[in-house]
């Protein structure tokens, strides 16, 4: 096993762990429950660029040091920043992640909300422990999924579970999310380590080029079913994430209070 060592900023935030035949990338910021800020988005991008061409990995492994698997986009980080959040980087490192040749699992402890959730649902395969907590709150803060997102949420579970999970902004147990088809196995809090290194370890038996094929062929038939014109959902949800309903929505969660909504 070759543990990559930080070296600086972008590295710390992420653990980079090489086995023979598979890696484990692990999100480390969890005093902020491991929330995407721009260092991680970008340590994660690099990883996976790096590991893109090792034809020696079977599989990847995405875990979490800490209580939480990932609440989703640093919100202090966009109300601080001096123009309105993009999520464009963090889709392209999500799509990087999707159309990783070899299979990805993520294993989720804790809370897995928007962003957060949306990681764990561009690995093929998904194990969540009993404490998990899944949903999708960008309503509660006015902002709106991307189009791409959507897409990945009604790939996995389906159109009705989908408008479930978007609009009612809820939080769902473990168990819920596995009967919505957002994760494969529930496990015991104790076990989830165990358990998603031994189906990383069992799908890294398994043969490489066999491997690289079939991820490859469940990809292409995707993403043909799921090819649709969106330029115009994309100008509408670059409206909603300029609105001052969306800005209103960050602050009032910063400082835990009701947003106050106009519609503008």
């Amino acid at each position: 096993m070759i543990t990559q060592g930080a070296t600086d900023m972008a590295e710390e935030v992420l653990k980079v762990t090489r086995h023979p035949n598979y890696a484990v990338l692990t999100l480390n910021r969890p005093e902020k429950r491991n929330a995407l800020n721009q260092p991680l988005i970008e340590a994660l991008n690099n990883a996976l660029a790096k590991f893109e061409s090792d034809r020696e990995i079977r599989a990847l492994l995405l875990r979490s040091e800490g209580a939480s698997f990932c609440s989703g986009i640093d919100l202090k980080e966009v109300a601080e920043a001096s123009a309105p959040h993009n999520p464009t980087s963090l889709e392209a490192v999500f799509g990087r992640l999707e159309r990783f040749p070899v299979p990805t699992i993520a294993a989720i402890q804790g809370a897995a909300i928007t962003g957060g959730l949306e990681l764990a649902l561009h690995c093929d395969l998904r194990i969540a422990s009993e404490n998990a907590r899944m949903g999708m709150t960008l309503g509660r803060v006015g902002l709106v999924v991307p189009y791409d997102f959507a897409r990945k949420l009604i790939e996995v579970c389906g159109s009705a579970n989908t408008a479930w999970i978007l609009y009612s902004a809820d939080l769902l147990d473990a168990e819920h999310g596995r009967r919505m088809n957002l994760v494969h196995e529930v496990v015991p809090d104790a076990k989830l380590g165990e358990a998603a290194t031994r189906l990383a370890e069992k799908i890294a038996d398994n043969a490489p080029l066999s491997l690289r094929a079939m991820k490859a062929t469940v990809r292409r038939c995707m993403s043909e079913s799921f090819d649709a014109w969106h330029a115009d959902l994309l100008q509408m949800a670059r409206s909603v994430r300029d609105s001052h309903d969306a800005r209103e929505g960050v602050r009032a969660f910063l400082e835990k209070r009701k947003p106050a909504w106009k519609a503008e």
